[in-house]
């Protein structure tokens, strides 16, 4: 986001106050792009009753974060893996497809038509009128928006525990952000 000719990586972090060897800057900057420019505006839209809006944001969020964590090229293939694993009721098989899970239906139905179409595809639904996630009703998937996003928070705050105490996984995390906004730090900082 470009404010004042100033480009920021998250409302607090400018691109150029990113220093790929500087641990906390990088962490905290990252907490704060994904807390401020997606959980947050989130959280504001469920409360506000506006599930739909609220819904099109975790898809975006789990896309980012998939991106991120994940790392495959492959849209489909990252967030299928992304959902299975950090959300355990798209671990499920599609009822009406045996032979795929509820996340690929989910990438499919949700993350492709409201990205690529602007509408939820097969009938698809954000409802808060059920008490489970995914609530599958006459073929149709139902996906809770509010619950959806408290468990891409839940994953989203685990993962980040997991960067800041595992050498390893700040290694690859970094790696992660050079990849992708490896330009974007060039450019604000000339």
């Amino acid at each position: 986001m470009r404010v004042n000719n100033i480009l920021l990586f998250s409302p607090v972090y400018k691109f150029s106050d990113l220093n790929w060897d500087d641990k906390k800057i990088l962490v905290d900057a990252f907490k704060d792009r994904v807390k401020g420019f997606y959980i947050d505006p989130a959280e504001k839209l469920n409360n506000d009753k506006n599930g739909f809006a609220a819904g099109v944001l975790c898809v975006t969020t789990i896309d980012f974060l998939a991106r991120i964590t994940i790392g495959s090229d492959n849209a489909g293939e990252r967030i299928e893996r992304w959902l299975r694993k950090c959300i355990t009721e798209f671990n499920q098989k599609d009822p009406d497809d045996r032979s795929r899970t509820l996340a690929r239906r989910f990438y499919k139905e949700f993350r492709n038509g409201l990205v690529h179409e602007g509408r939820i595809k097969n009938c698809g639904q954000f409802s808060d009128d059920h008490s489970e996630l995914i609530h599958m009703e006459d073929r149709i998937m139902v996906i809770n928006s509010a619950l959806l996003l408290e468990a891409i928070k839940t994953s989203f705050e685990t993962y980040m525990d997991n960067v800041e105490n595992d050498t390893s996984l700040f290694h690859q995390f970094r790696c992660a952000l050079i990849r992708n906004f490896g330009d974007d730090v060039e450019w604000a900082k000339r």
